[in-house]
């Protein structure tokens, strides 16, 4: 009888450790140990087909970030486009606090449970209040209480801020947005923290350095959960660049700035004492296109004189479109250097710097090899839909 019993918690203690070990791997096996973090726009509702919220594919996500909600100098939110946001119906058979992207964020995280939603303040182009309502007190702590009750009132897991960028001559930007930047977002988080149930806190952060040192990024982990580095956009057709070169960048180019890639802003993060954990590496889905471009080879660090096309605005090709209707008429070419591709057209005398499956694979790779905390992608709506080729090859390299 004892042996039959020393054999039987033998039996169960080897059980439960295979069973264990088999729920260890499998966890480590789980895309959601890093976060990947899309961005949806509310004007998706209004492209040619519509994107919604209800066609989001949760599975391939951890969090969403909604974009944008406008803020004012006193520290007042308000809705970029209440009719996308909360008007629009697509039931008329049953009653809702509200409708409109908002409603459909709901009904998503309950098809998805596992996913987090934020809504994202300021933008590129909503940017020029922050400056005056952080360097007013009262109008930071009404700004907090705002974003709690947004929150609340949506139904929203959290606030991301995107302030582009403190000290930021051309949004108005002052000296002293340095430290109330700081103050800002420990208001923020405190308050976040305190509520039930508590709310993330997160930024969109600038990937060159003379706009991120104008952050205390030693100070701002402490009140952050992760930060989400918009690597991204360090060349485009704009007058400051003579030549053509790379939108995104893993690796210093051959020519140009070679502080201007992935690599060198990860690396800054970091010397700042930034938790590697909490930093989300951003991903374009997007490309950047030059036009006028003078070169009888690969129009790759050659002069231009303008904008190239795009897909709905002029300088800036969706993946999509890319993959489905430029591949085939403009040469592909690659570069080892920065490990990224880019099209030219001679005839047209056109470049396209963008990223395909291959570099953002090697880039979620980079992520995993550095022990990183995900990534951000700007927007879901660039990718192919429904297929989801990018945000599907970010989840595989992450499963390797």
């Amino acid at each position: 009888m004892k042996s039959y019993f020393l054999k039987t918690i033998l039996m169960f203690s080897v059980f439960s450790l295979l069973l264990t070990s088999k729920n260890l791997m499998a966890e480590n096996n789980q895309p959601t140990q890093k976060k990947i973090v899309g961005y949806y726009t509310d004007w998706s509702i209004y492209r040619k087909p519509s994107f919604k919220p209800s066609q989001i594919n949760g599975n391939l996500l951890t969090h969403l970030n909604y974009a944008f909600v406008k803020v004012d100098a006193n520290g007042n939110l308000a809705l970029l486009d209440p009719w996308a946001d909360i008007d629009y119906r697509d039931d008329w058979s049953t009653q809702r606090p509200f409708w409109g992207n908002f409603n459909q964020l709901v009904e998503l995280r309950k098809k998805y449970p596992h996913l987090k939603t934020l809504f994202s303040v300021g933008g590129w182009s909503l940017s020029d209040t922050f400056s005056e309502m952080a360097d007013n007190p009262n109008a930071r702590t009404h700004f907090v209480q705002q974003c709690i009750q947004f929150a609340d009132l949506y139904q929203f897991d959290g606030i991301d801020i995107d302030w582009e960028y403190p000290c930021f001559e051309e949004h108005h930007g002052r000296p002293q947005d340095k430290k109330n930047f700081t103050l800002l977002l420990s208001e923020l988080y405190n308050a976040a923290k305190n509520h039930q149930p508590p709310l993330l806190v997160t930024i969109a952060a600038p990937a060159s350095s003379f706009q991120y040192d104008n952050i205390e990024l030693d100070q701002i982990a402490s009140y952050l959960d992760w930060i989400n580095i918009m690597t991204y956009d360090f060349y485009g057709s704009w007058p400051s660049n003579l030549t053509t070169n790379h939108n995104a960048p893993l690796y210093p180019p051959t020519s140009g700035n070679p502080e201007l890639c992935l690599q060198r802003s990860v690396e800054a993060y970091l010397n700042h004492n930034i938790p590697p954990e909490k930093i989300v590496v951003g991903l374009a889905f997007y490309g950047r296109s030059f036009g006028g471009v003078q070169s009888s080879t690969d129009g790759l660090f050659a002069s231009y004189s303008g904008v190239g096309g795009g897909t709905l605005e002029p300088g800036i090709y969706f993946y999509s479109d890319i993959k489905a209707n430029l591949l085939s008429t403009y040469t592909r070419y690659w570069d080892d250097h920065a490990q990224v591709p880019y099209l030219y057209n001679a005839q047209k005398r056109e470049f396209i710097s963008y990223d395909d499956e291959r570099s953002i694979g090697i880039k979620t790779d980079y992520i995993k090899h550095n022990q990183l905390g995900g990534a951000m992608i700007w927007e879901l709506g660039f990718d192919t839909l429904p297929n989801c080729d990018l945000l599907k090859t970010i989840n595989q390299h992450l499963k390797k």
